[in-house]
């Protein structure tokens, strides 16, 4: 792992505490939690993460999970499958057959580096049914954590058609099904199909804790079956554990719960301390996907900060580096994975990059280890921590990307950092955040105010606002002053570019005031879809049909705001990689 802290010891202590070390086995990345001061257990866990939204809104937690089973005396490992999270791409398409042997191999990996001889596996949604499948085929599992499973796989493939037809994205490909990442052949599709975790065999003895979201009568007929079997069965409500199912823009709110978890394990599998075996530092953890090579790398005061350095796999001299800052609380890889998607080509066309976590989110420190608001914390002093970082590696010329509000973070480094020399900014939500207003904040971008008019109009808005000021008065009260305060935001905008019509002199707005003072020594790439919040910022801001002053505007059509389906990805990574190399992309672009 690249290591460029700053030498401040009393702060890096809080992050020594938490003992995690980047790791790297068959071409899958992970995070090794050891139990504190040098001691280890004869019982490690596994935790395997769901897949898709499940990965991402799960994955603050897992961490935090993680810390505290491995401060309870449980070494603890995540990783990522093949194809998911950092991971390099699977061997074959039998995606199903391949995450079940990255389960096994982790298995063993852990057991050699943290000397335990036995496992608990602990999975999550689709995670806690690849668990189930594989513990029965294991002679070192004592036990298995179920947390949400997924009990009939031919549901999750149904759910997940309903939601590719949803989202717009491409449902059937060739008898299989594309969703996000994912690119599901028609034997994995019916590999998954085929599971009932009703009928799945289990070991006899095994201890299991099942905690659901609900009861139902599947859980029930599953623990009869397999109590019959001999297996020790606990099942739960998800009271505490409801963080795993948040979604990542509240990544600020109540962090999860794991006591329930932790005294469950205590009681059935209490830890036995161990000896750990020589030399359990992990050195060399770089992956190397096709075409590229990437570290993990810590930085910032004290190694709070992490990111994935991604570079081509050559021994060319690079001078440029582009930074990819989270999209809202989504770990640096990305929703759908998008910034891996997004390095990975950078880096065959021979651009560098870094795909970070801001402090609070993922794999990065805040103060107590907290999570952080994605919009009200400054990420202006993380953005230069890694630049401070890059330049101590030979980099000097600095990109700054981000989709949402990475794209809004991007933004503001632009401004504070005089070295970031190029910004590229997709589905920018808007150009300043009002401390304290709620995320709902960004339903309102979209309207306009004939469209807020109209609404006062209409008996039946009026009769919601009302059953909303009874049910919910102090909500209520903040709803309607935040209402009241972008209504006449929209007014003074309107009021500006009357002006503009008229050729009247006027000051400049903010907006256009920061995009020229950034035009003199950087170049701007504003990208958004069409019809989205970020392409209504853009006409508030400018007018319409105005790029802001210095910066090369496109307003790209059938795009979605998180880009979920990889054709949108993949143009807009041709613009953005374009745009860096100083060439149009290959496909039309609206501007």
């Amino acid at each position: 792992m690249l290591d460029a802290t700053q030498n401040d010891l009393s702060v890096y202590g809080l992050v020594s505490a938490t003992n995690m070390q980047p790791v790297s086995f068959n071409g899958c990345f992970g995070w090794l939690h050891l139990p504190p001061n040098g001691k280890s257990g004869r019982i490690a866990v596994l935790l395997c993460p769901g897949l898709k939204n499940d990965g991402l809104t799960g994955y603050r937690s897992y961490r935090l999970l993680a810390q505290q089973l491995a401060a309870a005396g449980y070494p603890t490992l995540r990783f990522d499958y093949p194809g998911t999270g950092n991971s390099c791409e699977p061997a074959s398409d039998a995606l199903w057959t391949e995450w079940q042997q990255s389960i096994h191999a982790a298995g063993l990996w852990l057991r050699y580096r943290s000397g335990a001889d036995r496992l608990v596996l602990c999975g999550f949604r689709l995670g806690a049914t690849l668990v189930a499948e594989c513990a029965a085929r294991r002679s070192d599992v004592a036990g298995m954590v179920l947390l949400a499973p997924v009990m009939r796989g031919r549901s999750y493939i149904r759910q997940m058609r309903v939601e590719a037809e949803l989202q717009n994205a491409q449902t059937e490909v060739e008898g299989g099904l594309e969703l996000q990442e994912f690119r599901l052949s028609p034997a994995t599709v019916a590999d998954i199909e085929q599971v009932d975790l009703r009928a799945a065999s289990i070991t006899p003895g095994i201890s299991v804790l099942l905690h659901s979201e609900m009861p139902s009568r599947v859980i029930d007929d599953c623990v009869e079956a397999w109590t019959e079997q001999g297996a020790t069965i606990t099942t739960a409500d998800f009271v505490g554990l409801e963080p795993l199912l948040r979604p990542t823009f509240m990544n600020h709110d109540v962090p999860i719960a794991a006591e329930r978890i932790l005294s469950w394990l205590r009681m059935t599998l209490p830890p036995v301390a161990a000896i750990l075996p020589d030399e359990p530092v992990i050195n060399d953890v770089a992956l190397r996907p096709e075409g590229c090579i990437e570290r993990p790398m810590r930085f910032g005061i004290g190694g709070r900060l992490f990111g994935m350095l991604c570079q081509p796999d050559s021994d060319a001299l690079l001078d440029r580096v582009v930074i990819i800052g989270n999209s809202s609380g989504d770990p640096h890889y990305g929703h759908a994975r998008f910034g891996v998607e997004l390095a990975r080509n950078l880096a065959k066309a021979g651009i560098a990059s870094l795909r970070m976590d801001f402090a609070g989110i993922a794999d990065s420190l805040a103060d107590d280890d907290a999570g952080t608001h994605v919009f009200e914390v400054d990420r202006s002093a993380d953005v230069s921590a890694a630049i401070d970082a890059l330049q101590d590696l030979g980099f000097r010329r600095f990109a700054v990307q981000g989709l949402c509000s990475g794209a809004y973070h991007a933004y503001h480094a632009g401004l504070a950092d005089a070295r970031v020399d190029t910004l590229l900014l997709v589905n920018l939500p808007m150009f300043q955040w009002r401390h304290g207003d709620p995320i709902e904040h960004l339903v309102y971008t979209t309207e306009s105010p004939v469209h807020f008019l109209s609404n006062l109009r209409s008996p039946d808005a009026w009769v919601r606002q009302l059953r909303r000021l009874r049910d919910e008065p102090t909500q209520m009260f903040a709803r309607l002053a935040l209402q009241g305060a972008w209504f006449s935001s929209r007014i003074e905008i309107f009021g500006l570019r009357v002006a503009q019509f008229l050729h009247l002199p006027i000051e400049p707005t903010p907006e256009e005031a920061a995009m020229r003072a950034i035009a003199h020594r950087a170049r701007s790439l504003f990208l958004a879809a069409e019809g989205d919040a970020g392409a209504v910022a853009l006409k508030q801001a400018f007018g319409a049909h105005r790029a802001p002053p210095g910066a090369t505007l496109r307003v790209l059509p059938d795009l979605d705001h998180t880009l979920t389906a990889p054709r949108m990805r993949q143009q807009v990574i041709a613009h953005l990689q374009g745009f860096l190399m100083g060439a149009a992309p290959s496909m039309a672009a609206g501007d």
